[in-house]
């Protein structure tokens, strides 16, 4: 951790820098997805501090009893739904969701880099650079969790390396397998389009290993 003090000091920066307009303004901002993802929190949270927990929507989407956290990334919406119950208001919970998703993303795409064997220098900047781009810089505007999903993907770079060398030991497959169920608990469409992408690594190391 001592050796990547840099980098989790200047993307801590950059992220209070694209949080700051909310910081300044004291004003959350609800986003194109927001009215349905903060409904499943809500739910998810109410659930949690009444100890009563249903495969259908109790409190949320006024009360009509849909079938939605049930279906839809339910481990990821509690953890959520448990942290607005930690926070107390949805504006503090926005900017500590918003520096959370930013600065993960920041950092795995810095690790990424370093993996890839890019010098610090280079890697800090990708990680600012990814961080701030429109894909996923755009979940302050539509809080998707597509976004979030995106911010991840940096994630398969070392199990990627990994496969492309042959490395499929227990605890790389592990790895692998974990990187894309979390993904998957965020948006199953980024899950389908990065999966293909597996394949030529794959196919190399099978091709070489015949060989």
């Amino acid at each position: 951790m001592r050796k990547n003090k840099a980098a989790i000091i200047v993307i801590a920066l950059a992220v209070l820098l694209m949080c700051s307009p909310l910081l300044l303004n004291n004003h959350a901002l609800l986003g194109v997805d927001g009215y349905f993802q903060y409904n499943r929190i809500y739910e998810a949270a109410l659930q949690l501090k009444n100890h009563n927990f249903s495969f259908i929507n109790l409190y949320s989407f006024q009360q009509a009893g849909r079938v939605v956290n049930s279906l839809y990334s339910p481990l990821i919406t509690y953890v959520a739904g448990g942290l607005l119950l930690l926070v107390g208001n949805w504006f503090r919970f926005q900017i500590l969701t918003l520096f959370i998703v930013y600065f993960v993303s920041g950092y795995v795409m810095y690790a990424a880099g370093r993996r890839l064997g890019f010098s610090k220098r280079v890697s800090i900047a990708l990680g600012v650079i990814f961080l701030s781009s429109n894909v996923v810089y755009g979940f302050i505007f539509g809080v998707t969790w597509r976004s979030i999903a995106f911010g991840l993907l940096p994630l398969l770079v070392g199990p990627i390396l990994d496969l492309y060398a042959g490395d499929w030991q227990l605890l790389s497959m592990l790895k692998l397998g974990v990187f894309i169920g979390l993904l998957a608990q965020f948006q199953i469409l980024t899950v389908a389009l990065v999966l293909p992408l597996l394949v030529p690594f794959f196919y190399t190391w099978f091709m070489a290993f015949q060989v």
